[in-house]
């Protein structure tokens, strides 16, 4: 029964909420008494005896105190609520024969129900009269707050529109009211407050601009609180700021900026005949504060050299890409110019998204607290005058080399001329045996033909240096040509050494080949099996050809020799420089042979490249396009 009954007091509460009752929802607290005299003092229902439950009356009577104090606006109600639960909890204590003796019975005094439910009333019920009270005084200091405002946006001479927004059930605007306008709003556009309060703003604004403002998109979808639009029939600029003080109150403040607009279009147009005049000039000039701060900047339109305003303005010296070394000697020049009144000047570099620039700068002073700076695009002056002083240092290299070249040639043609003469001389000796006729030829043989490896490298080191190298491409066939280089190489191995030349052909198709020059190609792997045979005591060289794809043709020279040093990388390919080594404190040499062979792999369309270990020998290696190539067919298995 107890839950049929808060279950129906449940249901008409939600009825009465559904149907916009809202004091009959607040009305159905007044069943509470009812439910908590039927759990605990009824006869119909199981309870603990009523002494123990006197208190949770009590805490459930003071819920529903609690409850209207928050919902309930009459105090009447709040009376007769209280009355009513004084009596159920003194019916309570009557039922239980200790109503006459409540004040001695329950110890301590305190915990009287009686005391705690009148007490908790008492104190609330004025603590509740004392806000209405706090909440009634600053209403009436918010309305003469709003009393004021409003005179004050009256007598405002910005041009102020309150509105009010019409919502629908879902809160969404759906309309925008006029309520209220100022009297300069009423001057400026001419309309009276009476013609256009309560009417829709849309309809109103489009009358006084013609369609050249939007209320709604400037209310509804406008993020900005501040905007900007050109009236074109009353020709003036206006600044729209809106406020949205209340849910469903907008004010929208009217700004003439006709004049400032003005202004700025007039020092905007000087600043762009300004700026011509400049261009015109090819320096950059800077406008520097104090503080190493660009506040300005004007440079010639280029395609080679763009810098964005935004990337430059505001920024600082320290963040323009200078060094910080640099960037220190500009602040102090600057500071300088400001303290003296002088003219200074820099050469620096500026990075760029198109690159690096150098440039001189000056500096002389502008005003009190900046500086103007004058840039000048000194990059293709410096450009050549450091490609003059590398050509300087290359020619002067260059010149000593060549000198010590030829101060080396008539040394190195003289000793191998000298050991054929005698030589020659001494085979005219008929008391000499077979074993040392054979060692006699044998070294005129390496003497010959070192000398003419010599006046060879000479021809084709002149030959490069007048650009006098003809390329003459035909179909070159490759195995032959690699088997005469073999041959020629093989019959002049020196007999002090224990060297072995082995040829790795990786298409033995005799008809294989491609389109190239012939002479050039030889050339170089003869100057590279050449080198290998020289600077390998015992062992191997290996040279040849493997196909790299169907595309090209990879030419190589491998030795098992003394290696290259790691230092020597960078110089192996200048010429007349010849590597420290052991080999050539003992022999002579003129250091052009590697840089003609890469200077003619170059004009074959290769690259001459190399790998090389100390004590372990060395590999050079070159590719070549394989163009009209013919005989390709390799075997795989």
């Amino acid at each position: 029964m107890c839950s049929i009954f808060a279950l129906s007091v449940s249901v008409l509460a939600i009825i009465c909420i559904l149907n916009a009752r809202k004091d009959c929802a607040i009305n159905a607290i007044f069943g509470l008494p009812i439910l908590v005299y039927a759990l605990y003092l009824s006869d119909f229902t199981d309870h603990s005896p009523l002494l123990e439950t006197v208190h949770l009356s009590v805490w459930w009577l003071m819920a529903g105190l609690v409850f209207l104090y928050f919902f309930s606006v009459l105090e009447l109600r709040l009376v007769i609520y209280f009355f009513i639960s004084l009596g159920l909890i003194c019916f309570q204590l009557h039922k239980a024969n200790h109503l006459t003796d409540s004040l001695a019975y329950f110890d301590p005094f305190v915990s009287n129900p009686i005391l705690i439910f009148t007490a908790f009333f008492l104190v609330t019920f004025y603590l509740r009269k004392k806000l209405i009270i706090s909440i009634e005084n600053l209403k009436e200091q918010i309305d003469a707050q709003h009393e004021g405002l409003n005179r004050v946006i009256q007598n405002s001479s910005f041009l102020i529109a309150r509105l009010r927004a019409k919502r629908d059930e879902d809160g969404n605007i759906t309309n925008l009211i006029v309520e209220k306008i100022n009297n300069a709003f009423e001057a400026a556009f001419k309309r009276n407050l009476y013609e256009v309060q309560e009417q829709e703003a849309a309809y109103v604004f489009d009358l006084i601009f013609k369609g050249r403002f939007d209320v709604n998109k400037t209310i509804l979808f406008n993020k900005k609180r501040i905007s900007e639009f050109h009236a074109k029939e009353l020709d003036k600029w206006y600044k729209v700021h809106m406020i949205n003080p209340l849910f469903n109150t907008y004010y929208l403040i009217f700004e003439d900026i006709t004049k400032t607009k003005n202004q700025i279009a007039e020092l905007e147009a000087s600043k762009r005949r300004y700026k011509v005049l400049l261009e015109a000039i090819p320096d950059i000039f800077f406008v520097i504060d104090k503080d190493g701060i660009y506040e300005d900047f004007v440079i010639k339109e280029s395609d080679l050299f763009k810098i964005e305003d935004s990337n430059i303005i505001g920024s600082s010296i320290f963040d323009a890409g200078f060094p910080d070394k640099m960037a220190n000697k500009i602040y102090s020049c600057i500071q300088h110019c400001l303290k003296h009144n002088s003219i200074e000047s820099i050469e620096y570099s500026l990075n760029t998204p198109n690159g690096t620039f150098m440039f001189e700068m000056r500096l002389a002073k502008l005003n009190a607290n900046a500086v103007i700076s004058v840039a000048r695009d000194i990059t293709k002056r410096k450009t050549a005058e450091f490609g003059l002083e590398k050509a300087l240092v290359k020619a002067e290299e260059s010149d000593r080399l060549k000198s010590a070249f030829l101060a080396n040639l008539s040394h190195e043609i003289r000793t191998p001329m000298n050991i054929i003469t005698n030589f020659t001389r001494m085979l005219a000796d008929d008391s000499m045996d077979a074993f040392e006729r054979l060692s006699i030829t044998d070294a005129i043989n390496q003497n010959g033909q070192q000398l003419m490896n010599m006046i060879d490298n000479t021809i084709h080191l002149a030959r490069i240096e007048t650009e006098k190298i003809a390329i003459n491409t035909s179909f070159c066939k490759i195995n032959p040509l690699l088997r005469e280089i073999y041959n020629t190489h093989f019959s002049n191995l020196p007999d002090s050494k224990d060297i072995r030349i082995r040829l790795n052909a990786d298409v033995a198709n005799a008809e294989f080949g491609f389109s190239t020059d012939e002479e050039l190609l030889k050339e170089v792997l003869s100057i590279l099996v050449d080198n290998a045979v020289k600077y390998t005591n015992a062992g191997q060289v290996t040279f040849g050809f493997e196909m790299i794809r169907n595309d090209f043709v990879r030419f190589f020279v491998n030795d098992t020799g003394i290696g290259i040093p790691p230092e020597d990388y960078e110089h192996i390919f200048s010429r007349f420089y010849r590597v420290q080594n052991k080999i050539n404190q003992t022999t002579s040499g003129s250091g052009i042979g590697l840089p003609i062979a890469q200077h003619y792999v170059t004009l074959l369309g290769g690259d001459l490249e190399f790998e090389s270990k100390v004590d372990k020998g060395s590999t050079f290696w070159f590719e070549l396009p394989f163009n009209e190539g013919s005989g390709y067919m390799k075997v795989v298995s």
